[in-house]
């Protein structure tokens, strides 16, 4: 997936929040490049699996107790199909 581009503000705040990890570790910004996107890809991975912990995967469901029964046919003479 294709990351948007960011905008001139966007791209400045990324790159103070770089700096100032490159500071307070004391690495270089390359380094500080890198272990930020390792920190947001962390990030992102437990929001997608507090997600599914929460019963809203990606994927859905299997049924437990086997297939859903057929549902009924609708009839055409049915009260809430006769409108104007």
């Amino acid at each position: 997936m294709k990351r948007p581009k960011l905008t001139r503000a966007e791209q400045l705040a990324r790159h103070r929040r770089t700096f100032l990890l490159a500071r307070e570790r004391g690495v270089s910004l390359l380094e500080a490049e890198q272990l930020l996107a390792r920190e947001e890809w962390q990030a992102q991975q437990d929001r997608l699996a507090a997600t599914r912990r929460c019963g809203r995967a990606i994927e859905p469901a299997r049924a437990i107790g086997g297939s859903q029964p057929p549902l009924r046919p609708i009839p055409d003479d049915a009260p809430w199909m006769m409108r104007d």
